[in-house]
């Protein structure tokens, strides 16, 4: 698939071409993952998806602070094939569409010169999240939403599903309909193939990878685990995590295969999240 063209008026973005030299070798690329946003913290969300519109921005601002360069797809895929330039680096991916995305974190990325991928389940662009319980009937972003953010610079969308499914377990024809003609969906929405995917939950096995791969996309982004380059983890970033706790998950070693791995001790896990995401008390 077509390499974009460096989006106009960020210089910050790191995009790496392919026959550079004298290139320095760096830390693997942190990937981030988001999902909704919001401007006050929302109490008709168990999962903790929607991250306060301010938090975003502090963190992403605190990364910026501290001499991380943003990486755009083409610079995150350089980096994966070792020609790194920068020794701490990252991407911002944000999951499922909500409409949250244009009307509060696309102002902030914008501002800060930050790309995003985003992700959307091409069967479903303005309708709802129905896969969640709560909040109940959270609107999607809309096809001329998605088109009108696919061709702003830095924003580039791909590959959810096609409507939200766990693709664990999947038959052929399902992973076609997920897949296959998930991504011709998408790539007649806004014009163009899209070039990425990201599972769905994070949830992904042999069959589903190998259905990614086969499509063509350059890069799949699971969750917690690893398995080559159409599974690849990344920090989950959500409601609860204070800076403190966001500055941990991106600057602790192998953070994403420690966590999960946390997953079969729920008791030291929330042990940790407690202290790492408890809020300052404010003076009085």
């Amino acid at each position: 698939m077509a390499e974009r063209p460096q989006p106009p008026g960020l210089p910050q973005v790191l995009t790496i071409h392919s026959g550079g030299a004298g290139l320095l070798p760096g830390r693997e690329p942190v990937v981030l993952m988001y999902h909704g946003f919001c401007v006050d913290r929302r109490d008709d969300d168990p999962e903790n998806l929607f991250v306060e519109v301010r938090r975003f921005e502090e963190q992403l601002s605190w990364l910026l602070a501290q001499g991380w360069r943003p990486l755009d797809l083409d610079g995150y895929l350089a980096a994966r094939r070792g020609q790194r330039s920068h020794a701490r680096s990252f991407l911002v991916t944000i999951d499922d569409g909500f409409t949250s995305v244009l009307d509060l974190a696309v102002p902030v990325l914008q501002r800060l010169g930050v790309p995003a991928l985003l992700y959307v389940p091409a069967d479903l662009a303005g309708r709802t999240a129905r896969w969640l319980p709560r909040p109940a009937e959270e609107r999607l972003l809309d096809p001329a939403a998605l088109r009108h953010l696919h061709g702003l610079p830095g924003i580039e969308l791909g590959v959810h599903g096609g409507d939200h499914l766990d693709l664990r377990g999947c038959g052929r024809e399902e992973l076609d309909r997920q897949v296959h003609r998930a991504h011709g969906r998408l790539a007649d929405l806004v014009g163009e193939p899209v070039r990425s995917f990201a599972y769905p939950f994070g949830a992904h096995d042999a069959a589903a990878r190998v259905a990614v791969a086969a499509e063509g996309f350059a890069v799949a982004f699971s969750v917690y685990d690893d398995a080559g380059p159409h599974a690849v983890s990344r920090i989950d970033v959500n409601a609860t995590d204070t800076l403190a706790s966001f500055r941990l998950k991106v600057q602790l070693p192998h953070y994403r295969r420690w966590w999960g791995a946390l997953e079969r001790v729920p008791a030291v896990r929330r042990q940790v999240r407690a202290l790492t995401t408890r809020t300052p008390r404010r003076a009085r």
